[in-house]
């Protein structure tokens, strides 16, 4: 028994390092994206590690089939660490010709091999018009020797030109050239004034790619593309950009010396500038929803409580997820109305954000911790978050549900009865114990008692203490209902705790984390110490209502103006993790709040 089974585990070691060691079997095939008519252009399919039969290839009745398919074998041989692979390909290919402009598809082609079919992806080719000024065989980007406005530019383009505010504007740099040897020297894109900005994440490698622009064929390339969310209403600029290259082109041979020169190509500098794009935003519809804080895009919220059943005095978490497309990391936390008997902390919140051509998906998680501090059956009303969705141009609404949960008496914990009913009758039954009936001699010290000084003295000090709760009790009332007031109070506060986690980047090098929280503090302190609601906090509206305070001068302001623009040029330059950068700024910030906080509230 014990030599099967051995010898049933060599096997099965055997059978799995021989199918580790096999080479994975494929079939690919490999076609330009982009195409220019009466250009020649091949289409390759080819199986890898395996001997095919029966190859049929896709329909082809969009181009003229000049030649194929071509057949042709590879083997390759590979030694890493000791380890022997070897790769066998065969290869068929097509020389085709477009008949048309267009974008056509490419079916998929199939083979059988190791018993199996196999089959490639289809790919679309895109027919471009044949070049209006190109010579020779070739209908594509033709090379040229002169360097001038038409045969080297970048542009700036802009998916939209009219918006909401806080909808995403896709701005994409794109390189245009004839010329198909040249390298950037300098780059400096502009400052996107009155935007947020975000970068779109592209890991891929910058190719070149055909595209067909004023009746030109050119070799483009996208420089960088990022998503800009308008922070107020009007007409926005985006300033232009420059870009210093250098192109070798041939030289042209003028005379006998040019001939026998040994260098026939030169290197031409040109500084290309994109022209300024004007983006028209308009203001949020209003009236604005009760709770709308400023949040655009399109989003679902979902909600988790942790537990149905729980004991006084111990820890609840409520999980709060919010999805969606548009600046979620700007967006507030939804408000979450707890039963008064349930103390609350602070919430922690993360985002993350994935930047795209389509736009900015994210998420946002929220985590509220709460402790009852007394038993009963609660309820956690149904909460959400309004938003305005700009492709239906309206304001929505997204919910989760209500939340019920018993609270029980804690171990070893004396709990505080909440309600009343027949579960708080049987724990009467329980606490209490008859009273004692029989007669005694203390009747005389309780008729002493009564209606003697220190019995109208209690009564006075428990009325009182009624007159100074009800007192309290008003003006808490009053706190609660001036919102203004409490986020004035609260904003030193948030803004402390803000920049600890800032601090706490900064020395980590973390310097595009320490820019941003820098800024969520710094705006989320304006708009709680001037009363501006997220969708109207802009340096505008905050250099205004600073201007109306006692204390703040117009030097205060500018310095405050610039450091915001610090902060935000920051987040993407290449030194910002330098750690004297970011004490500086951090020094500033907190002198800038001091002074803030030191001055009086708006003139009324």
């Amino acid at each position: 028994m014990t030599t099967n089974r051995l010898r049933y585990i060599l096997i099965s070691l055997f059978l799995c390092l021989a199918w580790h060691g096999q080479a994975q079997v494929s079939f690919t095939v490999q076609a330009p994206t982009s195409v220019a008519m009466g250009e020649q252009f091949r289409v390759s399919f080819t199986l890898k590690n395996a001997t095919g039969t029966d190859f049929k290839a896709p329909a082809m009745s969009d181009f003229d089939v000049l030649f194929g398919p071509a057949t042709a074998r590879s083997s390759s041989t590979s030694v890493i660490n000791g380890k022997t692979t070897s790769t066998t390909a065969v290869t068929y290919t097509y020389t085709l010709m477009p008949k048309r402009t267009g974008s056509f598809r490419i079916g998929e082609a199939s083979i059988r091999a190791n018993d199996r079919n196999y089959t490639t992806k289809s790919a679309t080719i895109k027919v471009l018009p044949a070049d209006k000024k190109a010579s020779g065989k070739g209908q594509g980007a033709s090379p040229t020797t002169r360097v001038d406005a038409n045969s080297l530019f970048v542009r700036a383009i802009i998916n939209k030109t009219r918006v909401y505010e806080q909808e995403a504007v896709l701005v994409t740099y794109k390189l245009y050239t004839l010329h198909p040897n040249l390298q950037f020297e300098q780059v400096k894109f502009p400052e996107y004034e009155g935007f947020i900005s975000q970068d779109v994440e592209d890991d891929a490698e910058k190719q070149y790619a055909l595209e067909n622009y004023n009746g030109r064929n050119y070799q483009t390339a996208v420089l960088r593309q990022s998503l800009l969310f308008p922070q107020k209403s009007g007409r926005l600029t985006i300033p232009s950009g420059h870009f210093q290259v250098v192109v070798a082109v041939r030289r042209e041979i003028a005379d006998i010396d040019d001939f026998f020169n040994l260098q026939p190509y030169e290197n031409v500098r040109r500084t290309l500038t994109t022209s300024p794009v004007n983006i028209d935003v308009t203001p949020l519809p209003d009236p604005k929803p009760e709770g709308f804080d400023g949040a655009v895009g399109s989003y679902r919220i979902s909600a988790s409580f942790g537990a149905q059943q729980a004991k006084t005095n111990e820890a609840l978490t409520l999980k709060v997820t919010i999805h969606g497309s548009g600046n979620i990391k700007l967006m507030g936390d939804p408000k979450v109305r707890f039963p008064d008997s349930f103390e609350q902390y602070d919430p922690k919140a993360e985002s993350s954000l994935r930047v795209t051509t389509s736009g900015a998906d994210g998420e946002r998680t929220i985590e509220y911790y709460v402790v009852p501090r007394q038993t009963g059956r609660f309820s956690i009303p149904a909460f959400g978050i309004t938003y305005f969705d700009p492709a239906s141009r309206s304001y929505k609404t997204a919910s989760t549900q209500a939340f019920t949960v018993q609270v029980a008496k804690g171990k070893g914990e004396s709990a505080t009865m909440s309600g009343s009913g027949p579960d708080g009758i049987r724990m009467l039954g329980q606490d209490i114990n008859y009273l004692k009936t029989a007669h005694t001699h203390a009747t005389t010290g309780v008729a002493s008692f009564a209606f003697s000084f220190l019995y109208w003295g209690i009564y006075l000090l428990l009325f009182l203490l009624a007159v100074l709760l009800l007192f309290l009790y008003r003006r808490r009332m009053k706190m609660i209902a001036d919102e203004a007031g409490m986020r004035w109070r609260k904003a030193n506060r948030v803004a402390t705790k803000r920049l600890r986690q800032a601090a706490a980047y900064k020395q980590s090098s973390r310097g595009d984390l320490f820019y941003e929280e820098v800024l969520r503090a710094v705006w989320g302190y304006l708009g709680d110490k001037l009363g501006i609601a997220v969708s109207e906090l802009n340096k505008n509206n905050v250099a205004d209502r600073l201007m109306q305070m006692d204390g703040i001068a117009q030097p205060l302001v500018d310095e405050l103006l610039g450091v915001i623009e610090t902060c935000e040029f920051a987040r993407y330059a290449p030194d910002s993790n330098e750690h004297a950068a970011m004490d500086a700024v951090y020094e500033r910030v907190c002198s800038i709040i001091e002074q803030i906080d030191n001055s009086k509230s708006p003139k009324r």
